[in-house]
Parts: C-alpha cells; structure tokens; sequence
C-alpha cells in the first residue's frame, strides 16, 4: 500500500509500461492531488464522492462520482480535490 501524506491524495500504480499506465487513486476528503498533465485515460469509480477538479488555466469543475460509473477524460493538465464527506476511489487507465 502506498504511504500517505496528510492532505495529499494517495496513488497507487498497479501497472505500468510504455503504452499504459494503471493506478488506483484513493482521496480522504480535503485530500488535494498534485497538478500534474496526464494523456488520454478512462476513469472506473471504486467509491465515489464529490470532486473538484483544477485546471492549469485556473478553472474549476465540480462534480459527483458515482460507484460504477466508467468515464473517458481527454489530455488535460490538472488537479483533483475531494470535497465530500466520504473517501473516494477510482481506477485510471492512461493510454500513451
């Protein structure tokens, strides 16, 4: 299990090679994940909660994850917050 940080999301690579990337992210709420670019990847909801996600242009999206729920996301540069009362868990698939 990956170390946690206080306030600091935990990820968790599953795994990982040069055309993808497998990770289990897992955010206690008021947990805030680095801003960091990632390619084109698809989202599977473990747990889910209430999310705000940052953009490196200073935007916000705010948003609800629900358990189940399998989500594409495009190349972006950004951060995710959890906002909620719960923990809340999900599988990224990075394609590169």
């Amino acid at each position: 299990m990956a170390k946690r940080k206080p306030g600091w999301s935990v990820v968790k690579i599953l795994l990982q090679n040069d055309r993808v990337r497998l990770a289990e992210m897992t955010m206690e709420p008021g947990d805030r994940g680095k801003m960091n670019e990632r390619p084109d990847r698809v989202r599977y909801v473990l747990k889910g909660g209430k999310i705000r996600e940052h953009f490196a242009d200073g935007s916000v999206k705010n948003y609800h994850l629900k358990p189940g729920t399998v989500q594409w996301e495009k190349k972006s540069t950004s951060s995710m917050e959890n906002v909620g009362r719960s923990v809340v868990r999900f599988i990224t698939v990075q394609v590169y």
